[in-house]
Formats: C-alpha cells, sequence, structure tokens
C-alpha cells in the first residue's frame, strides 16, 4: 500500500544510497510532514514502516502524557519529525555518578531534528492529544545492543524490550493521572 510513511521510506532509501545521511533525511522528513499530518490517523504506537540493516523507519504515535525511561540508540543515529502534535526530549550525558541532564528541547508540528549516535534520551508527549511523528534511524535499531536507565534507581542495563515496555506503561499511568507530574517531568 501506498502511504505517505512508505513514500518517506522509499526517499530515505534513495537517499542513503546515493550517499546521503542524517542531515539529507532530516530534510526529506520535513518535506513529508505535511502529507504526514493530513494523512489518515494512525492507530498502532509504533508502525514500523522499513526495516532493513541500514535503514529503519517508524510512525509513532505517541498517546496522551506517554513517557519513556532514559535509553540510548546504541550508536545510531535518529531524524525526529512530528507531524502532528510535539515531543519533548531530555538528553543526558554519563558521568561517575550516573546520568547528568545536559539540555531539554521540544520538537513541534511541522519540526525535525537529527539526534546524533551517542545520544542518550528520554521522551514524552506532554500534551492531553495523540501526537504522530515519524523516527528514522540509520541503522536498524532494533537488531542493536542499546542501553536503559532504571526511572528509579538510575541503574543502567542492556536494553530489555519487554521491562522497557513496562517502565512506559506504568511513567505514562503516572503523568495521565497527575497533573503535577506532567507539569515537572
Amino acid at each position: 500500500m501506498d502511504s505517505p510513511l512508505s513514500r518517506l521510506a522509499s526517499r530515505c532509501q534513495q537517499c542513503l544510497a546515493g550517499g546521503g545521511g542524517a542531515e539529507e533525511i532530516r530534510g526529506l522528513v520535513l518535506d513529508a510532514l505535511g502529507e504526514l499530518a493530513s494523512g489518515p490517523p494512525q492507530e498502532a504506537i509504533d508502525d514500523i514502516v522499513h526495516r532493513t540493516s541500514d535503514l529503519l523507519v517508524v510512525g509513532l504515535a505517541q498517546p496522551p502524557y506517554s513517557n519513556t525511561p532514559v535509553h540510548n540508540h546504541g550508536g545510531i543515529w535518529c531524524v525526529i519529525g512530528m507531524a502532528v502534535g510535539r515531543e519533548e526530549n531530555a538528553l543526558y550525558a554519563e558521568s561517575a555518578e550516573g546520568l547528568d541532564e545536559v539540555r531539554r528541547f521540544v520538537v513541534e508540528a511541522g519540526e525535525a531534528v537529527v539526534l546524533e549516535p551517542n545520544a542518550i534520551h528520554k521522551i514524552r508527549n506532554p500534551d492531553g492529544a495523540t501526537s504522530l511523528g515519524v523516527h528514522v534511524y540509520g541503522a536498524d535499531l532494533l537488531s542493536t545492543t542499546r542501553s536503559m536507565w532504571d526511572p528509579r534507581s538510575g541503574e543502567k542495563s542492556l536494553l530489555d524490550r519487554s521491562r522497557f515496555e513496562s517502565w512506559c506503561d506504568e511513567m505514562s499511568a503516572a503523568a495521565m493521572g497527575s497533573a503535577e507530574v506532567r507539569a515537572s517531568w
């Protein structure tokens, strides 16, 4: 089926085959955001549109107030583009004491940013409506060894998808029920 996301994935493949990288992919994502915003609503939280060893394209529907724990992308760059709503990101650096927050930013509808391969971050949807975006990775994120940090203890471990998703559910449920958590993230 030819959808805005599948057309974007095809353009990303062509870009990489021609020697392009994250910045060129960011431009393609920016060009596609209007079409993604006006397309049919996305039902799945993660819609894997394209997956090869050198490219992963995921349509991301983030439910209201959804949160993730801190994680990395295993040395893979990522382009985050928002079609509807917004995504807040907090970036971290590892130190002898654990993690230090170094920056926060918001990706608004119509914007796209590049996360460097060494980025450590967490994301959330700060709003009461589902946000729709796309994440494009410069390799197969799903088969890469990655790290995650326990949201309670701050302990670093290998990313375990089941535990990660459980933490996402717990953090999102807490944020959904608490205006204080939503405001202070």
